[in-house]
């Protein structure tokens, strides 16, 4: 029971004395998962401390103006709600200092203007996944219909809205473009078995990422729900869910679920359900009694509205009535690849039409439920380019920031600020702040050089004619993230680094590469990209290009790994030459605008490719009629659209694995 303020007051000291027996006598014989994950979010010590200076632009809940008050069981829903619901369409970071925030109802982003500013560009932001922990109350009156599922916190709808309003019909649609929750624990308590953990939508770009999502009893109907209208493309990382009926769950055919490093734990029905989606997964820990994995929305009858599910690198622990059943059950499309499980009767049964079937043993090393293509003799496999994790830096003290305000850089006046921003990233700063505080101009040349590590924006907004450079510096990586560039704006970005690099949630990423450093892209839009270095290598999640004037992206020589691609209108997406090697695990192919017939979707010069997992939806009849153009030598063959396999969903067609290799790349 969330108590009124008044009384918590009188109590404090004996609240205080009860906290201090309670967190030192904890019964740590107690070690099953639930308990162990219950208790690790209330006791456990920070690892991270995301912490902004006073001048970044920031909203703080617990400021006077909304009034949030960690850690004293009095109601937060009105003061959280106020400041998600004062900047729709903002661009603005919710930030939740370290603390448990006790709730009575459903946190929902700002509602704002019908298909204008509902529903989009705002971040929740935490402290720290395992210090920021925002409570549902026990038996909360409006979570208790299983039927009805009723989300904690919602990024896409109001979940008071009339399902048959034009409000709630217009949220369905694609546009809640830069939705972001970062670093925090939602616990959605006790006796509520109609609560959704997080009912997340974003479109284009935005993220869940370091987030933890609990039930205190294992009920409630999902974890994570990727359900409301058209959701994605969209990147979750560092995800771990304890209990409710299913873990993660989809149940639309658009536009594309990217995942990376996820942990499911007792969950009543599937860890993960994908109801349509084109999902793509690495990184995947399952400990149930239930399926780790349900591909499809009909596994008793075969028919499925082409759930394509890519999986990379997964272990899946089966405990108790686990032995009698499958670790993962698919009525879709299905490409997985070193793939273990225990505990299980089998790892895989498949009885998607005209697909592979059961797989009995308990490992995977690869597998297609559908045929491989080729135009060329080529391995029966992918490309298996090597797989990094995209690096994470300590986040430095904010006293020590630079915001480039200090020198000179104004919002809003459409002045050149490049002069400004120079002087901030040389001034020694090791992070240097672009603030959102309206919009900043790069006409010129900027230069990430120096000491800097860290050029970040909070949801920083810049546009310009200019371009932004990383060059070489004293500190080993340099991270570049959470920036929106204007429409139309004409600004580029370049690397010519021998360090590593990475770009992170950015919105307008035109960016061509000669560095020879590692270079990792994260959760972006583009029209473009260019790989210019056969020396360096790239590791690419949720890309979004969506050019349609030249062929969006080009590599050049160089190593290219991407996890999870979306894009629409036309052109060729993907251009491997000069010997380059493109590996692409999952992905939805919109096929919307104008195609010209002769433009092939991935084109192959002399160079080694693998296509996992992609999928298609056309609604217009405009679709790609080359898939593939492939050229060895001074021949060149095309696969066509026609000799790809059917999905049901939008009249599309899933290319589960095609191979364009003659041998594995150097």
């Amino acid at each position: 029971m969330i108590r009124p303020r008044s009384l918590v007051l009188k109590l404090l000291p004996l609240l205080f004395l009860i906290a201090f027996f309670t967190t030192t006598c904890v019964d740590y014989s107690k070690n099953s998962e639930n308990q162990i994950a219950a208790f690790g979010a209330a006791i456990a010590k920070p690892k991270e401390n995301i912490i902004y200076p006073e001048n970044a632009g920031v909203i703080n809940v617990t400021s006077p103006e909304y009034g949030a008050i960690p850690n004293d069981s009095q109601d937060d829903t009105e003061a959280i709600q106020k400041a998600l619901s004062k900047f729709p369409s903002g661009g603005k970071t919710i930030y939740l200092p370290n603390g448990v925030y006790n709730i009575s109802d459903s946190l929902h982003w700002a509602t704002g203007e019908r298909f204008r500013s509902d529903y989009k560009r705002i971040v929740l932001q935490g402290q720290s996944k395992e210090g920021v922990i925002i409570q549902l109350q026990d038996a909360a009156p409006k979570f208790q219909n299983p039927k009805q599922p009723r989300p904690v916190i919602s990024t896409g709808f109001d979940p008071d809205l009339n399902p048959k309003s034009e409000n709630f019909k217009a949220s369905l649609v694609a546009q809640r473009f830069g939705n972001s929750v970062r670093n925090l624990t939602i616990n959605t308590g006790k006796k509520n078995p109609g609560a959704e953990g997080l009912n997340f939508a974003a479109n284009n770009q935005g993220a869940v990422r370091s987030v933890k999502i609990i039930s205190g009893d294992g009920q409630g109907t999902t974890g994570l729900a990727l359900t409301h209208g058209e959701v994605g493309p969209l990147l979750v990382e560092d995800v771990e869910i304890v209990g409710f009926d299913t873990g993660i769950r989809t149940n639309n055919g658009i536009n594309g679920i990217t995942l990376q490093n996820i942990t499911v734990r007792n969950q009543r029905s599937a860890g993960i359900f994908n109801g349509g989606q084109p999902m793509s997964l690495e990184g995947f820990t399952s400990f149930n009694s239930v399926p780790a994995i349900i591909n499809g929305k009909n596994p008793n009858e075969g028919n499925d509205p082409g759930s394509t599910l890519t999986l990379v690198n997964a272990k899946l622990i089966g405990r108790g009535k686990a032995k009698t059943i499958s670790a993962i059950t698919s009525a879709g499309f299905i490409y997985a690849r070193n793939v273990v499980s225990s505990g299980y009767k089998d790892i895989l049964a498949s009885n998607a039409k005209n697909a592979n079937k059961t797989i009995k043993k308990s490992v995977i090393d690869e597998f297609t439920s559908h045929p491989i293509l080729a135009e060329f003799p080529s391995p029966s496999k992918s490309l298996r380019l090597p797989i990094k994790q995209f690096p994470k830096l300590a986040w430095s003290n904010p006293k020590t920031w630079i915001s480039v305000e200090k020198f000179g850089a104004k919002p809003n006046d459409k002045k050149d600020d490049t002069d400004a921003f120079q002087a901030a990233i040389d001034s020694g700063a090791t992070t240097v702040l672009v603030p959102q505080t309206g919009t900043f101009t790069i006409n010129g040349t900027l230069r990430l050089r120096g000491k800097v590590q860290r050029f970040t924006g909070t949801e920083g907004w810049i546009e310009g004619n200019g371009e932004i450079v990383a060059e070489n510096g004293t500190q080993p990586i340099l991270i570049i993230e959470n920036f929106f560039v204007g429409f139309g704006s004409k600004l580029k970005w370049k690397t010519v680094a021998n360090r590593t690099i990475v770009y992170r949630s950015i919105t307008h990423l035109n960016l061509e590469s000669t560095g020879s450093g590692d270079l990792f892209i994260d959760d972006a839009v583009m029209d473009k990209l260019r790989f210019n270095n056969s020396a360096q290598h790239i590791w690419a999640r949720q890309l979004n290009p969506e050019g349609a004037r030249e062929t969006n992206i080009v590599n050049s020589g160089a190593k290219l790994w991407i996890l999870g691609f979306k894009t629409e209108q036309g052109k060729t997406k993907i251009a491997t030459i000069k010997g380059g090697a493109t590996e692409l695990l999952g992905g939805l192919v919109y096929a919307a605008g104008k195609q010209d017939p002769k433009d092939p979707l991935f084109r192959i010069v002399n160079a080694s490719a693998s296509f996992v997992g992609i999928a298609e939806a056309s609604f217009d009849g405009d679709s790609y009629q080359i898939w593939v153009e492939k050229t060895r030598g001074n021949t060149t063959k095309t696969l066509v659209r026609s000799k790809i396999p059917g999905r049901y969903t939008a009249n599309g067609i899933v290319m589960l694995m095609y191979s364009g290799f003659d041998q594995p790349a150097k």
